[in-house]
């Protein structure tokens, strides 16, 4: 029977698997403390990682914390699905599935809690608002602007402000699903249902107001 060698090392951790649990862990290492109270030596602990790992996969906590932001968007990913479904599907159907994407990414209570996070630490630390914008928001709403963009080159539609109409579509999902919870004593997830009839009102209010009718 051949005998296991001694002293033989296991094989190093992925990369990808690595990165993942460091994401992971500093997402709620910074939602439980905060980002002025949370620290590497906390989250190289919390993730079972040694701090140099950190550092040399991030650099400093503000990347760590731009990573992790950038992490949680792409929970949405917005620009590949309009490429995917804007071609073959008509624009109702689109504006669905675009919306169904925006109110997921928000009825999680960690999604709602992020954001209680970034409002309460802005005033304190302006460039996490900066991370909030370009890891996320900003290239989110980029792709709905210029889908909305196309649909009022077309003579089915007519869209003065697309920059506008967009803001007033994102934003009849985002009231509903995230800015009145974010005051509420407790947040639990919002289901399935409410999200599509959220998303349904806000299809149908879009194409009553931008829609050329006969």
């Amino acid at each position: 029977m051949a005998r296991a060698t001694v002293g033989a090392s296991s094989p190093p951790p992925d990369a990808g698997s690595t990165r993942e649990t460091i994401l992971r862990t500093a997402a709620q290492v910074f939602l439980a403390h905060g980002y002025q109270e949370a620290s590497m030596d906390q989250i190289a602990l919390e993730s079972g990682m040694a701090r140099r790992t950190l550092y040399n996969q991030f650099g400093s906590k503000k990347a760590l914390f731009d990573a992790t932001m950038a992490h949680m968007w792409e929970k949405m990913p917005l620009d590949s699905i309009i490429a995917a479904s804007a071609s073959v599907s008509p624009p109702e159907e689109v504006l669905h599935t675009i919306g169904l994407t925006i109110a997921a990414f928000w009825a999680p209570p960690e999604a709602v809690a992020f954001m209680r996070l970034i409002i309460w630490e802005s005033s304190r630390t302006p460039e996490l608002g900066d991370s909030f914008v370009d890891n996320g928001r900003e290239p989110a709403r980029h792709a709905v602007r210029e889908y909305v963009r196309q649909l009022s080159l077309t003579p089915d539609f007519e869209i003065a402000d697309p920059d506008l109409a967009s803001t007033q579509f994102i934003y009849a999902i985002v009231g509903e699903v995230l800015l009145a919870r974010l005051v509420a004593p407790s947040t639990t997830d919002l289901d399935e249902q409410r999200r599509d009839y959220v998303v349904r009102e806000a299809v149908a209010l879009f194409l009553a107001r931008y829609r050329v009718h006969p």
